[in-house]
């Protein structure tokens, strides 16, 4: 068996137990944790099915089409399909650094390290576009791990596949491009593909890989890429600093406060060294993680970054961080019991989330849409029951997606589109002519983002009453309050 795993898949038995470990472990919270708003909303999107989407390239959307086609129209079957792009990560990850470095011990607490930051272990579990996207990128300099080795150009069209992935995953793919420029150009070996027809020619295999996203936009007037530009360009204000802490706040979180110091550190250690010839196996890990990490700490100065934008960038750095301690034996033992800590730190985190309606006010996003789904049913039987066909919609586009998924037959919802405001991928589906003099059923909540008032709803109804209050109260504090509105006769929009 061990001499199997040696001679074909370059991972140790004990790696494999580590990689297995984590991916049961994935599967059990795949089972036990709540929907988030955003899954709700990349799921609704797989009940219609498309080349792209209005706010994101396709492809985790197409996992979560092919795992609920397996398991159901599920929280489990959409969840599934995370735990599967991280089991096939977290493979790649353990081959690269075995290759690369030839070190059970090493590799072991590598992948011990990057499964023990939220930043990754969150994308195990809840799938977004950040989960194909942190698989491909990965993919992606594996590939050229193997044209490090073999000289072979093949590898640069393998790379330029994953790449294609990379960008039809989430947008923010298109860092891959000067982070493999930025390896090529410096590296003196290999500099000298930049004067070969290849790597240009594997930017073309990435374009061909991402064509469905480009004949999506052109039949949609571009609007994707209108949307991303203008959306991050109108965010841009003066230079604050508040948006830079914010930032490192963030992170420390995400990364886990030990892996927050070592991938820093790292950045800091081979910045200095970035043209004094690394070897080319450094240099690569390293030109991964720098360019997406130096453009967003740039950024932060004048407009907030989210803590998952800068994702792609940790997992080359921790595994560098990694091998400086291994360079260092005496070291280690501080750097295993960091990990450790790591670990704690995120078993208290997944113990929060997994506890049923925790108070964690704005920060709790998922409780209390199965219980108004029951209610909004009931609302929803008497008024058809009576010869109406009412419709369900929210003021918020997460809120209408997990409406639709917690109400029985998971019909059809709208969101702000309905009165006229912008909706992202609602304002794509065409609005059914027959809602015209049909009765709403708005449903809200008082979290920050889905509060309304009553003013902006009114012109589009002729009037608008309160049917049910839906109050989640957990360990003496209120969770979640959830209203539904009847809106009698809807007007449309003029």
């Amino acid at each position: 068996m061990q001499k199997l795993q040696d001679e074909y898949l370059h991972i140790p038995l004990k790696v494999w137990q580590l990689i297995l470990g984590f991916s049961f472990f994935r599967i059990l919270l795949a089972l036990i944790l709540p929907l988030t708003p955003q899954e709700a909303y990349y799921w609704s999107w797989s009940r219609d099915l498309s080349l792209s989407y209005f706010d994101h390239p396709p492809l985790a959307t197409y996992s979560i089409w092919l795992t609920t086609l397996i398991f159901g129209q599920t929280i489990f079957g959409i969840k599934f399909a995370a735990v599967l792009w991280f089991l096939g990560m977290n493979i790649i990850w353990a081959r690269l650094v075995q290759e690369m470095f030839d070190k059970a011990d090493q590799t072991f607490w590598t992948l011990l390290a990057l499964n023990a930051t939220i930043v990754f272990e969150l994308y195990g579990f809840v799938i977004s576009p950040d989960t194909p996207l942190l698989f491909a990128w990965s993919a992606c300099i594996y590939a050229l791990w193997k044209l490090i080795q073999t000289d072979n150009p093949k590898w640069w069209y393998l790379a330029g596949c994953f790449m294609g992935l990379a960008w039809l995953g989430k947008y923010s793919g298109i860092m891959l491009v000067p982070s493999v420029f930025l390896f090529t150009l410096v590296s003196k070996k290999q500099r000298k593909w930049l004067l070969t027809p290849h790597p240009y020619l594997a930017v073309g295999v990435s374009i061909l890989v991402f064509a469905p996203v480009l004949i999506w936009n052109a039949q949609h007037d571009w609007v994707s890429f209108a949307f991303q530009g203008s959306r991050r360009t109108s965010g841009m204000g003066h230079w604050e600093l508040r948006f830079v802490g914010e930032l490192f706040g963030s992170q420390f979180f995400m990364l886990t406060p030990y892996l927050f110091v070592m991938v820093f550190a790292t950045l800091i250690r081979f910045g200095r060294k970035l043209f004094s010839g690394l070897e080319d196996k450094i240099l690569l890990l390293f030109s991964s993680g720098i360019v997406t990490a130096l453009f967003f700490i740039a950024i932060s100065f004048r407009s907030l970054v989210k803590m998952n934008w800068l994702a792609p960038s940790y997992w080359s750095l921790i595994i560098l961080g990694i091998y400086v301690v291994f360079q260092t034996p005496h070291k280690i033992r501080r750097m295993k019991l960091g990990i450790i800590s790591s670990l704690v730190f995120l078993a208290i985190g997944i113990a929060v989330v997994a506890l049923p309606d925790v108070p964690l006010g704005e920060g709790n996003t998922w409780s209390g849409w199965k219980q108004a789904a029951l209610e909004l049913d009931a609302v929803k039987d008497s008024l058809e029951q009576r010869g109406e066909k009412p419709f369900v919609f929210s003021t918020n586009y997460k809120a209408s997606s997990l409406s639709k998924f917690y109400l029985k037959d998971q019909p059809r919802t709208y969101a702000q589109d309905i009165i006229g405001k912008p909706a992202l991928q609602f304002d794509i589906w065409q609005k059914e002519e027959h809602l015209l003099g049909k009765t709403g059923l708005l449903i809200v909540d008082n979290r920050r983002e889905y509060r309304f008032k009553p003013t902006q709803i009114i012109p589009f109804f002729e009037s608008i009453k309160k049917v049910r209050s839906i109050e989640i109260e957990n360990y003496g504090q209120s969770v979640r309050k959830i209203d539904i509105y009847q809106c009698i006769t809807y007007k449309g929009i003029k």
